[in-house]
Order: structure tokens, then C-alpha cells, then sequence
């Protein structure tokens, strides 16, 4: 007997106007994520953020320099807090109840 193998993903098909399926893209793309990965976030109750410019990323890198050659226990502790806080705010999408999106492995992006 020969068995198929269940996927272990299911797929969720939409019908959109050409409008709405635009306006859904460009917002993924201004987060830097699939139309998928936004339309699952945003389904699951995350709010996907914009990519930060890049100046974040160069003062991020700055900060990550400034603890690697501290020699303080405090001060490292406080700036690895700020660097947490700082990914939190601007860089992971936010959920009404403060957890941080964890993405699946999700297979590949499907085009909706």
C-alpha cells in the first residue's frame, strides 16, 4: 500500500481586487518580508515593521563596538539591555501582548 506523505503545511487561498492585492505587496515590501510572511504576521495579530534606515544599523554597530571594549560588567549589562531594546522597538513586529514574532519555518514564499 502505498502511502502519500501529509505536508505539514496547509495553504490558505484569497481573492483580492487587483487593488488590494497592491496595496498588500507594497506594505511587505516596505518591511522587507514576502507577501506570505506579512499576510501571516499580520493574520496572527503582529504588526510588521518598516526596514529602519540604514544610519540604525551603523549606530547599532557602534553600540555593539562600544560593549565589546568595555571592561565594566554594569555598563556591558546596559548596553546589552539597550541593544535589546532598541531591536524590539524598531526592528521585530510588535503583538498586542508584547511577545516578539517568531517566524515558522514556512516552506516557500507563495505569491497571494
Amino acid at each position: 500500500m502505498n502511502k502519500t506523505p501529509k505536508s505539514k503545511y496547509a495553504r490558505l487561498d484569497l481573492r483580492l481586487t487587483p487593488k488590494e492585492k497592491e496595496r498588500i505587496t507594497a506594505k511587505a515590501e516596505r518591511c522587507g518580508l514576502s507577501t506570505t510572511e506579512y499576510v501571516k504576521q499580520r493574520a496572527l495579530g503582529y504588526e510588521p515593521r518598516s526596514v529602519p534606515p540604514n544610519a540604525l544599523f551603523h549606530f547599532l554597530e557602534k553600540l555593539g563596538d562600544l560593549e565589546r571594549k568595555s571592561t565594566s560588567a554594569a555598563l556591558d549589562a546596559q548596553i546589552s539591555d539597550l541593544l535589546r531594546e532598541i531591536a524590539a522597538v524598531f526592528l521585530l513586529p510588535g503583538k498586542e501582548d508584547g511577545k516578539p514574532w517568531q517566524s515558522q519555518d514556512s516552506g516557500p514564499s507563495v505569491e497571494i
